[in-house]
């Protein structure tokens, strides 16, 4: 069956508008893209139209700057207006330090979760701001009562915005799990992929878990996105999911859920 996002997503919708409804003033945003990508502005105007949804201010710095120290200047001028949340937009062009440029965003303005020192509070278990995607999958498994403890739990590659955050948040909860990447010999990831009851997949490498490869009644959950021919796709070929008890479709499914669990961290300390 597929899982229910639009229930979660409206109820997290309601539940910020509410929040946000207590405050003195709005809370703001801003959004930083270096470069020109296309899927980058795409993205953003797609988070720019859900804050004003959810009545938050969201501005859009957009930068042509072509090196790190440049960038680290633009975004001190940024932390200067002191937002309450600043995004960054991944990927950054080709020569620009990725790590250098998060981590200089402070703390309390890390909604994303991705700076170093976000995640060792996250890790110490001192915030309880959660990185959006790990959140969106935990409201998932809330939803439908889905049973971590005891089951077969695999993640599918270790990336910043996917397989990190979503490792993270089992450890916190102390919940065992295996995990396969480019490294992982192919005997190896059948068989755990075959063993798996529970499969969370964000590589970007379209279609390349199918039905062949699971078993039934696994849960699926996909938060990988790539274009094929034009199209938004996840990881996990659409034959897989006669087999699974519940599962994610792309797109449509962790994505838009993802981005309500950023404009929620505005709200978590």
């Amino acid at each position: 069956m597929i899982i229910d996002t639009p229930t979660i997503k409206q109820d997290l919708l309601e539940e910020i508008i509410a929040s946000n409804a207590t405050l003195p003033k709005k809370k703001r945003v801003c959004f930083v893209q270096f470069g020109n990508d296309a899927s980058s502005t795409k993205f953003i105007e797609m988070k720019v139209a859900l804050a004003k949804q959810l009545h938050i201010d969201a501005d859009v710095v957009k930068s042509d700057v072509a090196d790190t120290v440049a960038a680290l200047a633009v975004l001190a001028d940024i932390i200067e207006k002191e937002y309450d949340g600043i995004v960054v937009q991944l990927p950054l062009p080709k020569g620009m330090d990725t790590d250098l440029v998060i981590d200089s965003i402070p703390t309390e303005m890390d909604i994303d979760m991705i700076a170093e020192d976000s995640k060792a509070h996250y890790r110490a278990a001192d915030t309880e701001r959660t990185a959006p995607v790990a959140a969106a999958i935990q409201e998932m498994f809330w939803l439908h009562k889905i049973i971590l403890i005891d089951k077969k739990i695999v993640v599918v590659g270790q990336g910043r915005l996917v397989g990190e955050p979503v490792m993270m948040l089992l450890d916190r909860q102390e919940v065992p799990y295996a995990v396969i990447d480019i490294n992982t010999p192919d005997a190896d990831k059948f068989a755990l992929l075959k063993e798996a009851d529970i499969i969370i997949s964000g590589t970007g490498a379209p279609h390349s878990i199918t039905a062949d490869m699971i078993k039934d009644g696994v849960v699926l959950i996909d938060a990988g996105t790539s274009e094929q021919s034009g199209k938004l796709v996840g990881d996990i070929d659409p034959s897989a999911y006669e087999k699974a008890q519940w599962y994610t479709p792309v797109p449509g499914g962790v994505g838009p859920l993802t981005v309500v669990c950023l404009f929620r961290n505005l709200f978590v300390l």
